[in-house]
């Protein structure tokens, strides 16, 4: 697909030309004479039409605002039936699927939406962020790199495709997305955040710590600070046997974040470390409790259990990781 995907008629969806599209693109230019014919000798039910189609787009507006996305497409779609051709609904659609974790259906609106008007690079930002969901991060490298060119101020879009170019392991990259967006965005901790993972996968640990330290400075004063640059550097501290500052940094992260059960799983890791083995137990199981069919998880617990001379306890866990992880041995046929 070449950069040129915000001119009219762009699919963004890929897919091979089928026979069946000639027929969607004839129904489709019906569907779009027959309304021009009925905007040229019925005015007033032009006007009538524009009018419906506003408020039901300002109602959707509404229910997005308030995190209503289900209402809201159904509103949007009720909108499309008697306005198939407004592009504002479509966009509008796409958004609500996007979030509502259909991204396929995202994409087909957001395709519907781009043969009416140019997207604008908001749109190329969340059609990035449906092939995210379907784990297609080339082609989502691809839209949120269009998304940087359509509007290369927005620091949304340089953001995104850090955490792109990061998911695909090009850290490189990554740290120069990441940088970009705190030029445009100074005092984002989650890019500040980001850029001190990049710097992990550059190896460069020491500018990995000082971003996380930053992140963390620049959120001291927030009403909902991110639990991610704690939970990050106290990984690293732990790892460094700064054993009191990782525990510091992840009691305060719990506070934040008390249903993270990576968290949980950083506090067993650290008082297993220090071989206190009832608080690491407590902590492996509270993460479990979170999240319980994590086969690491129960592997950890099971260590603190075979160190604890729990040897049923520590097999019965053994044996849910190894179940969990698709280890667990069968009859072979032949």
């Amino acid at each position: 697909m070449k950069d040129s995907a915000c001119r009219h008629g762009t699919a963004i969806v890929r897919r091979r030309p089928r026979r069946k599209a000639a027929g969607r693109i004839a129904v489709l230019a019906l569907v779009l004479w027959s309304s021009s014919v009925l905007h040229a000798q019925f005015p007033e039910a032009t006007r009538a039409q524009t009018t419906a189609t506003t408020a039901t787009l300002e109602e959707a507006r509404t229910l997005i605002g308030g995190g209503q996305f289900k209402p809201a497409a159904a509103a949007l779609r009720r909108s499309l039936q008697t306005d198939p051709h407004s592009s504002m609904a479509h966009t509008l659609l796409a958004y609500c699927l996007l979030r509502l974790d259909d991204p396929k259906g995202s994409l087909a609106e957001y395709t519907l939406a781009a043969a009416i008007e140019p997207p604008r690079a908001m749109d190329l930002q969340n059609v990035a962020k449906d092939y995210v969901l379907l784990n297609d991060f080339a082609d989502a490298d691809h839209w949120m790199t269009l998304a940087t060119r359509v509007d290369g101020r927005d620091a949304e879009a340089w953001y995104g495709l850090g955490r792109i170019r990061y998911s695909l392991q090009r850290f490189q990259e990554a740290t120069d997305c990441f940088l970009r967006a705190l030029q445009l965005a100074p005092r984002s901790v989650k890019a500040e955040n980001n850029l001190g993972l990049a710097y992990e996968g550059l190896n460069r640990t020491e500018d990995a710590v000082a971003a996380y330290r930053q992140a963390i400075a620049w959120q001291q004063s927030d009403e909902h600070p991110s639990e991610q640059p704690l939970l990050n550097l106290s990984i690293i501290l732990v790892h460094q046997g700064k054993l009191q500052e990782a525990q510091d940094l992840l009691t305060k992260a719990v506070a934040v974040a008390p249903r993270d059960f990576h968290i949980r799983e950083q506090l067993g890791h650290l008082f297993l470390q220090r071989g206190q083995l009832p608080q690491a137990q407590q902590q492996f199981e509270q993460a479990i409790a979170l999240k319980p069919d994590n086969p690491s998880l129960h592997f950890m617990l099971g260590r603190v259990f075979h160190q604890e001379g729990q040897e049923e306890r520590a097999k019965s866990e053994f044996a849910r990781s190894a179940a969990l992880s698709g280890y667990h041995s069968t009859p072979e046929s032949h």
